[in-house]
């Protein structure tokens, strides 16, 4: 159903609706005319969604608002409303977050083990004997996809092999919609928590609402002379470094890695704290300007907790770094920052729920008498059923795959708790980047069962059908999930019609990210991607141990710790640590941009503490006007790279196209 575009004020303002039930039909079609884009851009260009606020979902929303400023100029009655750009860019956003690492670690795993076999006693022996024909391709079909490991075709030629695929894009499709639908399900539980009752301040979605606003006729950006100075400057600063890493005789102006912090500590112990750069990232650091100061403060402060805690392991003789942070092993080793992130998680998940116990009580209320007439979120006990039904479903689906189904509830479980705690930290403290290495159910299955209780079969099956899991959960979709409906909520969106859009967006997400990795395929030929998962299986069925005392120990004290600092905050609401600090800082991440927080940190307490509340503002616009320079820029450069066959060039991101490093 629909509802007739109704007229502006005076000020291009939409009158408010609050009870509206509307879906626009119209954005909607726009949105998956543009998905296409955005998942292509989204699955070649990785190094532009590997932190919260990624760049295509942003970059399109941009390019739209424009437009629709132009046809706001010349005909009003067709430019789409505050309202229809939010769902478009909701709709990118999660496109964006399905095609990014999930289908990164997910699509190579179909073909690798096949294609790759031949040379490979793991695969062959290890992971294809026990992995569906439903998610992986067998070793007797490798043949018919020789063409797309040795590439050089195109469009057409993908498109009339599509067929071959199918099997395996339906298989995955349905396991992460199962997941998505359920994190989906749980926002829409905790909506009206977190972002009415708690008002939490959501850092992330700054930028994106400030284009939507702007597109609609609201506070237009431009008029600000903050916002207009600091997007002319960044823009010059990252095209001059563009044209720099082109023509080496320009001058570059270094803003992104500018040294290393470990090079002024080359002897043991101190040299523990390892890689520790000194780098700004403009657009990231800049987001420090939206989080609350506590926060800002906590986590630098718990980044070096973290590298102190380094050096005492280290001075302690325990020199072996390799599992610091867990590791594609899974061999955890001291000072177990995974299980002391898994604990911090478990903890904020815990603590988020006694907060909301009153809220949670009505919750339950109306999951058991109904939902309050005229409210257009969707019903509580709609929500709930649809949630139990994904968890049971899950199960079912994993059952056919012949996962054990101790190992399925106990991964969906830990899952979602740390998407869940992972989701409110998001919307609370605004984290550039949550770069949690190799830490998932995985992580904690090995620490508590031990490796002898996994059979040889189960590994496998267990490791590449979780595997999306627990990779890095850099783009974890349920946050993105949770700020559309923040942005709906101001936006006075009817959350049943978001709910709807998220849900589609979801599935056209993983059919466009499978069907982008496999034109790439075909065009530039396909490299073997299977070995992060055989790495993990391997070292699995290689090691019997019994659980990890050790390792719970410290899943106990990151727990502990957590309840600690909450608890001393309850009672000293001045006290300056925050414990989501120590749960962002304690695994990797910060690592690339600490020192821009740091620096941001000074600013905004100087400026605050000398210009109040016009310092704040004024913060507020030279950060938006940053971060769309930077993404503007960046734009660009991929741009050039995606036209000129993946040519390197120039990038703004922690990674750069040539390497993590460049």
């Amino acid at each position: 159903m629909s509802v007739p575009n109704l007229p502006a004020d005076d000020e291009g303002k939409s009158p408010n609706r609050p009870g509206a039930t509307w879906i626009s039909w119209r954005v909607m079609i726009l949105a998956f005319l543009i998905a296409p884009l955005t998942a292509y851009w989204t699955s070649d260009q990785v190094v532009d969604v590997i932190f919260s606020l990624m760049i295509p979902p942003v970059v399109m929303t941009f390019l739209v608002v424009l437009a629709n400023l132009v046809i706001r100029r010349y005909a009003p009655k067709y430019a789409l409303r505050e309202e229809e750009l939010v769902i478009f860019y909701g709709m990118q956003t999660v496109i964006g977050a399905i095609g990014a690492e999930w289908m990164n670690t997910i699509n190579p795993q179909i073909y690798s083990y096949a294609l790759y076999g031949a040379n490979n006693t793991t695969y062959t022996n290890k992971m294809l004997p026990y992995l569906s024909k439903w998610l992986v391709i067998p070793m007797k079909d490798a043949p018919k996809f020789k063409d797309f490991k040795i590439g050089g075709f195109g469009l057409d030629y993908t498109l009339t092999h599509l067929h071959l695929w199918g099997r395996y894009i339906i298989g995955w499709t349905v396991i992460v919609t199962i997941i998505c639908f359920a994190m989906l399900c749980i926002n829409s539980l905790m909506r009206d928590e977190w972002t009415s009752r708690e008002k939490l301040s959501f850092p992330i979605i700054q930028l994106p609402m400030a284009l939507v606003q702007a597109g609609s006729g609201k506070l237009p950006l431009w008029r600000n002379k903050y916002f207009v100075g600091a997007f002319i400057v960044m823009f010059a600063i990252d095209m001059v470094n563009g044209f720099h890493y082109l023509y080496p005789s320009i001058p570059l102006i270094q803003v992104r890695f500018l040294g290393d912090l470990s090079t002024y500590f080359p002897n043991p112990p101190f040299n523990a704290i390892g890689w520790t750069p000194i780098g700004i990232f403009p657009y990231m650091a800049v987001i420090g300007f939206f989080m609350p100061t506590d926060l800002l403060f906590s986590c630098i402060f718990f980044f070096f907790f973290r590298k102190i805690e380094q050096v005492a392991t280290y001075s302690m003789g325990f020199t072996d770094s390799a599992g610091v942070f867990g590791g594609g092993g899974l061999v955890p080793s001291a000072p177990y920052f995974s299980e002391q992130s898994w604990g911090a998680f478990i903890a904020l998940f815990v603590s988020a729920a006694y907060v909301a116990r009153g809220y949670l009580k009505e919750v339950w209320d109306q999951i058991l008498h109904g939902h309050p007439e005229g409210d257009t979120g969707v019903p509580h006990r709609v929500a709930f059923i649809g949630l139990v039904f994904s968890m049971i479903l899950f199960c079912v689906v994993s059952t056919a795959l012949r996962v054990p189904l101790w190992i399925t509830v106990v991964s969906m479980v830990l899952f979602l708790i740390f998407s869940t705690a992972l989701t409110r930290l998001r919307a609370q403290i605004g984290a550039p980047s949550h770069e949690m290495a190799f830490m998932g159910p995985n992580q904690m299955i090995v620490d508590f069962a031990g490796t002898q209780n996994l059979s040889q079969s189960a590994v496998p099956r267990m490791v590449s059908t979780f595997f999306f899991m627990n990779r890095i959960h850099r783009t974890d979709p349920m946050p993105h999930q949770l700020e559309a409906m923040k942005m709906g909520e101001t936006a006075r969106i009817n959350q049943k019609a978001l709910f709807f859009a998220i849900l589609l967006a979801t599935i056209a997400g993983s059919f466009l990210g499978h069907f982008m990795h496999i034109l790439q395929g075909y065009h530039y030929g396909a490299g073997d991607g299977g070995g992060d998962m055989s790495g993990v299986v391997d070292t699995l069925t290689s090691r019997h141990q019994p659980p990890n005392i050790t390792a719970i120990l410290f899943v106990v004290v990151g727990f502990a710790v957590v309840m600690l600092l909450d608890t001393i905050r309850f009672q000293a609401p001045g006290f300056p640590l925050h414990p989501m600090g120590f749960a962002l800082a304690m695994n990797f991440g910060l690592d690339y941009f600490w020192f821009g927080l740091l620096i941001v940190y000074i600013i905004k307490l100087l400026v605050e503490r000398y210009q109040g509340l016009k310092g704040h503002h004024m913060l507020h616009q030279v950060a938006l006007g940053i971060i769309l320079a930077e993404y503007s820029a960046e734009a660009i450069w991929a741009l050039y790279s995606m036209t000129h066959h993946n040519m390197p060039t120039y990038s703004i991101s922690i990674n750069g196209r040539l390497g993590w490093n460049q």
